[in-house]
C-alpha cells in the first residue's frame, strides 16, 4: 500500500512540474506576440505620416468625373469594429451633402461587403477596394481603417482624420 501511495505522489509531483513548465511556455510565448503586435502599432520616428494630410494634395486619385467643390471620402473595412460604428454617422453626413459629394471606399472581398453596402450605397458612390483597399487606398496612403477624408474640387485635402469629429467642421464650414 506505502509503494502505491509513493508511486501517486511521484506522479502527481511530474505532472505538477510539467504544468509549471507549459504554463511558462505558454507565458513566454504571449509575451512574444505582445511585443510583435506592439510592434505593428509602433511607426518608426521620422517615418512617413499614415495617410495624406490636410493641405497635400492627393496624386492618382482618378474618381472618374470632376470633383464637386467639396468631396467626402471614407474608408471602411467590414470586419473593422469602429468602421461599423463609424458607417452610420458618415451615412447620416453622406446624406445632407449628395450622392455625387461622397465616395465610400470597403476594403475587403466583395462577398463581406454586404451590410456596409446596404448602409451607403443609397448615399455614396461605393468601391470596393479589395482586402488592402486597393488603388484609392493607396492614392490617399491608408493603412488603418477607418480613415475620412474631405478634399476639394483640386484634390487637396481639407480634412483628414479617423472620426467624423475630425473633419465634420470643415464640412459645413
Amino acid at each position: 500500500m506505502m509503494y502505491a501511495l509513493w508511486t501517486a505522489v511521484m506522479i502527481l509531483a511530474v505532472l505538477c512540474v510539467a504544468n509549471a513548465m507549459l504554463a511558462m511556455g505558454v507565458i513566454r510565448r504571449l509575451r512574444e506576440h505582445t511585443e510583435r503586435l506592439n510592434a505593428l502599432y509602433e511607426r518608426p520616428a521620422g517615418g512617413p505620416p499614415p495617410a495624406v494630410q490636410p493641405g497635400e494634395t492627393v496624386a492618382g486619385f482618378e474618381p472618374g468625373a470632376p470633383l464637386p467643390e467639396r468631396t467626402l471620402i471614407g474608408f471602411f473595412s467590414p470586419t473593422c469594429a469602429p468602421c461599423k460604428k463609424l458607417a452610420p454617422g458618415f451615412a447620416e453626413l453622406a446624406a445632407t451633402m449628395g450622392r455625387e459629394q461622397v465616395v465610400a471606399v470597403i476594403a475587403g472581398f466583395p462577398d463581406d461587403t454586404g451590410t456596409l453596402r446596404e448602409l451607403l450605397d443609397p448615399v455614396a458612390r461605393v468601391r470596393h477596394g479589395g482586402p488592402d483597399g486597393g488603388p484609392l487606398a493607396e492614392a490617399f496612403k491608408v493603412e488603418a481603417f477607418p480613415q475620412v477624408f474631405l478634399l476639394d474640387a483640386g484634390r487637396t485635402v481639407l480634412a483628414a482624420g479617423h472620426t467624423l469629429d475630425d473633419v465634420l467642421a470643415a464640412t459645413h464650414g
